[in-house]
């Protein structure tokens, strides 16, 4: 089972400092957002953010969340939604991720996240 193969969510940049994710809305996702408000930006902001930081921990750690700071500021509709994640701050155990949901080929943000991980040995 993967989040990334289940749901349809495309990996289109990853990196130390900026990760880029897509996904397909469909009419179920819709749905799913509809009793579960929130959960589409909490759920692509968390996956951007946690890819991002365990490429700045070493083999023998992961980046496990602390927090998530959502704002849903617009309601979502059939499309491709993209989500950008960048590194705000990388330290030696906490980093901060900050992420922001949109349709394709829009500016106007459907969502803004920040998201705090902490580096845990495995």
């Amino acid at each position: 089972m993967s989040l990334l193969k289940d749901l349809g969510i495309e990996v289109l940049e990853q990196g130390r400092h900026k990760v880029v994710l897509q996904m397909d809305l469909t009419e179920e996702h819709l749905n799913m957002e509809e009793k579960k408000a929130g959960s589409i930006n909490a759920m692509l902001s968390e996956t951007a953010a946690s890819i991002g930081a365990n490429l700045n921990v070493d083999q023998k750690s992961s980046a496990a969340i602390m927090g998530v700071n959502v704002h849903n500021l617009n309601s979502f509709k059939l499309g491709t939604l993209i989500v950008e994640a960048i590194s705000v701050r990388s330290g030696e155990n906490v980093q901060t991720w900050q992420a922001t949901t949109h349709f394709e080929q829009s500016a106007i943000p459907n969502g803004l996240s920040t998201v705090m991980l902490k580096k845990i040995q495995i």
